[in-house]
């Protein structure tokens, strides 16, 4: 039987397998293709038929054999980003309708004086006043007035509002009263999709909150109707089994879950990554590695301490505050499709804007003439032209030469080549940047770290950031171009809660903490129930969010128990102080601290996943075919292009390494070598 996942980019589209069909020798095959974003549902499937060709098959019997398929999309992210969320209607406390717009009342960047604050995600026409009021600790001081809240639906009902978030305070404390409008506006809207404060994010900090609820209103729809009909359209081949969605926190839900709350799917292909990065350091015993996946759209970052990976509680999409278990991705728009431009003082731009899969970068050939990272790639001969894709699209060099010499090169008054060079360097820079907030800025030593490359792309600036950053190595996975949809397949059926939870330490109460534990545990045994997780392969994790009183900011406490006594005041007080040491490099042991937040992780504990070794396309061995090319990266020079490699053969730079998805740039002073497990591995020489 097969394993399949599927990645959906905003450029290309993702499909690794792994498995035996005809109870042949096991095999891992992967494939890519252009994401198809006028029907993605349709270019699934197309992809899919592309898969079973390379299996020998049609796609109702690679689906007959297919044990698990595993997803994850951009669909919501890109509705998120360029605004193409349904109508949306948010209802909120009277008197608090505003707390939207006015955010935190400061800005992201002050210091950047052409930064644009990104538009509130609900008009205030559209921002409905409930009136209703709970207090601080739960207590309903103000009764839900029914009537305000029928009002409200006529408003939505005239507006032709789809979706509509509810929002009021304290109701991670209290949910009667959102629970209660729900019911009415089935009521009064039926069809219209309804999003809880309490049910999505039942958390304190209320515009945090909000825009968590209002985010997943405005999504949910549009992920919902594409789930609906990706399933009707596999259901046509055979497939009856569920669909497995990737989540911001590495694991594995089901549609039902994103149905309700899709916002949990925003950085669902990232996360692959993030999922494929943790379980390469632990088979290669690297305690600290940085995966740096460069694909059509994006350059994504994800590190790894200790063998272990990091989620953060609250994250940014474009300064809009999401309040869901993520794992901590850094993420820039420098991808291979990302649009370069030359500003009026001469400056030279790299994306954030991409040229996407259509019409993608002028050398695709398809209608595009904006210049990009792709284009001057292939300027500087380290793309081949003739087998992008594997050899399913031909590249347009010439296509790239204009774009190139039209909107880079003549705006400086240099040569394309020159241009290109410059691009490639104004790239090269943005992502040491990148790398340098997670790594310098945070107190970590880059050269602790290990360079994982990832994506299409990322082979052919990897030394250039090694050596830039004084990394230790380099490692190349042959399954680098789809990283994250193989890091799918190592991906554990999962369900995260988080719940707001106040105790200061001079009120230690353990009675009262283990009766909310048990309360989630008891919710979270229902989904693991609904994911079809046997009891005796669950685990529990439980992370307290706790910070100092007086402080803003909470940090992550992760324990080893579910349940605490009256002495465990003091264990908890040594291992919170020693956590913020380890992030702060200081702690303040004379001051009290309290806790904030209840997170639980809840999980499959064993997971058959891919091998990791994973020959290309079920090739067994790497053969040798050799030619020269003229690179100009730095300055003309000729350098050995290797289409293939022996395994264990030293490849000594300057050389040029082409797979069938992706090329390596091993520059002067670097040597590299293929080992038996499938890694490229690439270190500078003493």
């Amino acid at each position: 039987m097969l394993d399949i996942a599927i990645d959906t980019g905003g450029t290309f589209t993702d499909y690794t397998s792994v498995g035996t069909l005809n109870d042949d020798e096991t095999k891992k095959i992967f494939i890519k293709n252009p994401t198809n974003h006028e029907n993605p549902t349709q270019g699934i499937i197309e992809g899919l038929k592309q898969l079973a060709d390379s299996w020998g098959c049609d796609l109702r019997t690679l689906l007959e054999n297919t044990n698990k398929i595993s997803h994850g999309t951009t669909l919501a992210l890109n509705a998120l980003l360029e605004k193409k969320g349904v109508k949306t209607a948010l209802f909120t406390t009277k008197g608090f309708r505003d707390a939207l717009e006015l955010r935190r009342s400061r800005l992201d960047n002050q210091w950047d004086i052409r930064a644009i604050t990104p538009p509130v995600l609900v008009p205030r026409r559209l921002r409905l006043p409930i009136t209703e009021r709970i207090d601080y600790k739960g207590d309903v001081i103000t009764k839900l007035d029914e009537d305000s809240v029928r009002h409200a639906c006529r408003v939505c009902k005239i507006n032709d509002i789809k979706s509509i978030a509810v929002c009021f305070l304290f109701s991670f404390l209290n949910p009667s009263h959102e629970r209660k409008v729900r019911e009415i506006i089935n009521e009064e809207l039926p069809g219209v999709f309804v999003s809880l404060s309490s049910d999505v994010s039942p958390q304190i900090r209320e515009y945090e909150r909000t825009s968590t609820t209002v985010i997943n209103a405005s999504i949910t729809p549009i992920i919902s109707t594409y789930f609906d009909g990706l399933k009707s359209e596999l259901a046509r081949y055979g497939w009856t089994k569920p669909i497995h969605i990737m989540m911001n926190s590495g694991g594995l839900s089901d549609v039902a879950t994103m149905k309700k709350i899709a916002a949990k799917s925003l950085l669902s292909g990232p996360a692959g990554g993030g999922v494929g990065n943790e379980n390469l350091s632990k088979i290669l015993d690297k305690k600290h590695m940085i995966l740096a996946d460069m694909g059509g759209t994006s350059f994504d970052l994800h590190i790894i301490d200790n063998n272990k990976t990091r989620l953060v509680p609250e994250s940014r999409i474009e300064s809009y505050p999401i309040t869901l278990p993520m794992m901590d991705i850094k993420s820039i728009g420098a991808g291979g499709g990302s649009i370069v431009s030359v500003d009026e003082s001469k400056r030279v731009h790299v994306g954030p804007e991409s040229a996407s899969s259509v019409p993608g970068p002028a050398c695709y050939n398809l209608g595009g003439d904006e210049p990009t990272i792709t284009d001057a790639l292939l300027v500087l001969n380290l793309i081949n032209e003739d087998n992008f894709l594997g050899g399913r699209l031909t590249l347009s060099k010439d296509k790239a030469i204009k774009a190139i010499e039209k909107k880079v090169a003549e705006p400086l008054g240099i040569s394309v080549v020159d241009a290109a060079v410059l691009v490639y360097t104004v790239a090269s820079q943005l992502m040491a940047d990148a790398l340098r907030l997670i790594t310098t800025k945070r107190g970590n030593d880059p050269r602790q770290y290990s360079l994982v490359a990832g994506g299409g792309a990322f082979g052919l600036f990897a030394c250039n950031i090694m050596d830039t950053l004084n990394m230790e190595e380099v490692i190349v996975p042959v399954q680098a171009p789809v990283f994250c949809s193989w890091g799918m397949l190592k991906a554990r059926r999962r369900y995260d809660s988080t719940q707001s939870f106040f105790m200061e330490k001079g009120t230690w109460n353990h009675g009262r903490l283990n009766r909310q534990i048990d309360k989630m545990l008891k919710e979270a045994n229902i989904e693991l129930d609904k994911l079809n997780i046997s009891e005796d392969n669950r685990k529990h994790e439980l992370i307290l969010e706790m910070r100092y009183i007086g402080q803003h900011h909470e940090i992550s406490v992760t324990l080893d128990r579910l349940h605490f006594g009256e002495e465990s005041v003091d264990e908890l007080d040594k291992l919170f102080h020693d956590t913020h040491y380890d992030i702060y490099q200081y702690s303040q042991e004379e001051n009290d601290w309290e806790i904030m937040n209840l997170r639980l992780e809840s999980y499959e504990d064993n997971v058959d996943g891919a091998l990791f070794e994973f020959d290309v396309n079920g090739k067994d061995s790497y053969k040798i075919n050799l030619s020269n090319k003229i690179i100009s990266t730095e300055g003309d020079r000729q350098v050995t292009v290797y289409h293939e490699c022996d395994l264990n053969d030293d490849i000594v730079g300057p050389a040029l390494v082409e797979f069938d998805y992706t090329s390596v740039l091993i520059p002067e002073g670097f040597t590299s070598r293929i080992r038996d497990d499938g890694l490229l591995s690439i270190m500078k020489n003493n």
